[in-house]
């Protein structure tokens, strides 16, 4: 099943693990990318260990975007094509943490070009699937009850958690450390996972597609933060126990649903 916007998409992607495997690169060998930043006091210590983690799973899934890249050319699998979408929902999601927050550093402008080319590709990638091939996919129920629940826990996890977070600093007029984690996750990323659990339970064949991308997003972006939080003590600062735990829970599961969802969803041509 290929693509209608498979050419664009496939540009618009190596462009993305281009530059983002360099700007995360950059991260490691120009200690002071981070550190200029921080001495002025515009981004904080504590976002430091999910920087720095968030590149080393930047890096790893820069390698392996263009693998996928070169698998669709040879192949022109649609699990191929999701996945690829899935892993600029990463990109999205990461860089748009960097550009919110205001990290102005040397490659901030490349940041946002990265957010910018990441939606654009999702957006393409997401409506080249035409309604006949969608029309044609098969997800076996078990996978898709699965799905429901999971993204239902981190639903409700999450929201709770964030919400709960949020409301001293409304009564106290103060800012949070980590603002663009409630912005993007309260009023996309939760939203969405709310219309994926609606489409799986109505088994809308479309919620097929978002949800793979949901779950690699997922994987990718929450495996990020699992490792930030062991990163965390190094720099004086102590994730809760139990979150640490839901995190690797959320990229462990994620990761196998994930496995699952890729070997199973198949296209059935009448």
């Amino acid at each position: 099943m290929d693509n209608k916007n498979s050419t664009n998409v496939l540009i618009i992607s190596l462009i993305v693990s281009i530059l983002s495997f360099y700007c995360a690169l950059l991260g490691f060998l120009d200690e002071n990318l981070y550190g200029s930043v921080i001495a002025t006091g515009v981004f904080k210590i504590s976002f430091l260990p999910g920087t720095i983690s968030q590149d080393i799973i930047t890096i790893v899934s820069s390698v392996i975007m263009l693998i996928l890249i070169a698998l669709y050319k040879k192949k022109k699998k649609f699990r191929v094509m999701i996945a690829i979408i899935g892993l600029l929902s990463f990109y999205f999601y990461a860089y748009g943490t960097y550009v919110i927050s205001t990290l102005y550093n040397s490659v901030y402008l490349v940041y946002m070009f990265i957010f910018t080319l990441s939606i654009f590709g999702m957006i393409m990638g997401i409506s080249g699937f035409t309604s006949d091939c969608i029309k044609s996919l098969f997800l076996p129920k078990w996978i898709r009850i699965f799905s429901i629940v999971f993204l239902s826990l981190i639903v409700f996890i999450f929201t709770g958690k964030w919400i709960a977070d949020i409301i001293p600093y409304t009564q106290n007029h103060t800012v949070p450390d980590f603002y663009t984690i409630y912005i993007l996750d309260l009023c996309i990323i939760m939203p969405l996972f709310m219309v994926i659990i609606y489409m799986l339970v109505r088994n809308m064949k479309f919620a097929y597609i978002l949800l793979g991308v949901a779950l690699l997003k997922t994987a990718t972006l929450i495996m990020s933060v699992a490792i930030g939080s062991f990163i965390a003590p190094k720099y004086g600062l102590r994730e809760e126990a139990s979150m640490t735990f839901i995190y690797c829970s959320v990229a462990l599961i994620s990761v196998v649903l994930f496995g699952f969802y890729s070997l199973k969803i198949e296209q059935h041509i009448k």
